[in-house]
């Protein structure tokens, strides 16, 4: 039978149409259980998968969500590669197969192995970190159409079968070349004579057209591979609307939001106590199975250090950590209003700065 006589009006027929309450599909979709992939870190699966008191402890159920997408997001150098390496060497340790796709930032192969060298010793694995890292496969997309094309028109290969985990690291990488701050545009365009201001508007709505494809690509391979895709994100400074200079997502948007079932972020820890240790980072859950967390609490932040052979969990937590704490309660003082350009003297706190810098007694002021 050909295509012709597929779509022939004889062959047509009316089908019924079975509808379902979405209290039904929620329940369905929650029975369908595909698994997770471990961190390396006990007390963030834990966080990202909290288990019911009435289901049993199993290991398979916590840790990054499969069939998901995750984000990882935070400033540079707080381990958000090395988290990566940890759930990847996971992943092929269990037998399945990893997808990574750089966009800039090469793929530690060396540290890779000796992330899986300790986690085949832990296990007792007969298999060796060769093996292992033969399951891997590795694409390097350095620019933005070179990513899109990949995951909105992927070839019959990828990704490959069986495969568990896709990492993207960065996603927000190849975004900044293409698609310049808004003020930054803005002054370009303000140099130009002829404005057209449809044209203004599309170059501003541009990148948040192309993040919503990224995005709805990225749940459509999680969702039909059931495998699961941790995105790397990373941070740029906002101001405007802000409280204080705050650290946000690169990539963000409605369709990027409600794409994201998981979201962590990693910092450093800025405490010092007697028994602070170097470089300890932090790792909070901030958003679990599609919801926002508003309130913060001590089980979803989990400190660790990063070691040549992976990540290590602490487990001496500070005391404040422990307690709940409300992100409106987490302000010292009350926002205050912003003082107008001529509120603000320019000789502010000016004659008691030369004394305080010990300027007067060398000679520097007059």
């Amino acid at each position: 039978m050909d295509t012709q006589e597929l779509l022939s009006p004889a062959t047509q027929r009316l089908r019924p149409v079975v509808s379902y309450s979405a209290s039904q599909s929620l329940q369905a979709s929650a029975a369908l259980s595909v698994g997770a992939i471990p961190t390396g870190i006990t007390q963030l699966d834990n966080a990202i998968s909290p288990l019911p008191a009435e289901q049993d402890d199993d290991a398979d159920s916590r840790g990054i969500p499969q069939g998901q997408v995750t984000e990882v997001f935070g400033p540079p150098g707080v381990g958000k590669t090395s988290l990566a390496l940890n759930v990847a060497s996971n992943a092929l340790l269990a037998g399945g197969k990893v997808v990574w796709i750089d966009t800039g930032s090469p793929l530690p192969r060396l540290r890779l192995r000796d992330v899986l060298q300790k986690s085949i010793e832990v296990s007792k694995s007969p298999q060796t970190a060769e093996q292992l890292v033969q399951n891997l496969t590795h694409i390097r997309a350095q620019s933005l159409p070179h990513i899109l094309a990949l995951l909105l028109h992927p070839p019959s290969t990828f990704p490959p079968q069986d495969c568990r985990l896709l990492v993207v690291d960065s996603a927000s990488g190849p975004f900044a070349s293409y698609f310049p701050n808004p003020t930054e545009l803005k002054a370009r365009l303000g140099q130009s004579k002829n404005i057209d201001k449809a044209q203004v508007q599309w170059l501003m709505n541009r990148s948040s057209n192309v993040t919503s494809d990224l995005a709805n690509q990225l749940m459509k391979l999680a969702t039909t591979h059931r495998m699961a895709v941790l995105a790397i994100n990373q941070t740029r400074t906002r101001i405007k609307g802000q409280p204080r200079a705050t650290l946000c997502p690169v990539l963000a948007g409605g369709a990027w939001e409600s794409s994201i079932s998981t979201r962590l972020v990693l910092y450093r820890d800025l405490l010092t106590t007697e028994n602070t240790v170097e470089g300890i980072r932090c790792a909070e859950v901030m958003k679990r199975s599609g919801k926002m967390l508003a309130v913060r609490l001590g089980a979803n932040i989990v400190q660790f250090v990063i070691e040549k052979d992976g990540l290590r969990a602490l487990d001496d937590q500070p005391a404040s950590r422990t307690t709940a704490l409300d992100f409106g309660e987490a302000q010292d003082t009350p926002l205050q209003r912003k003082r107008k350009v001529d509120e603000i003297a320019d000789s502010e706190d000016e004659g008691d700065s030369d004394a305080e810098y010990g300027w007067v007694d060398d000679g520097f002021a007059k």
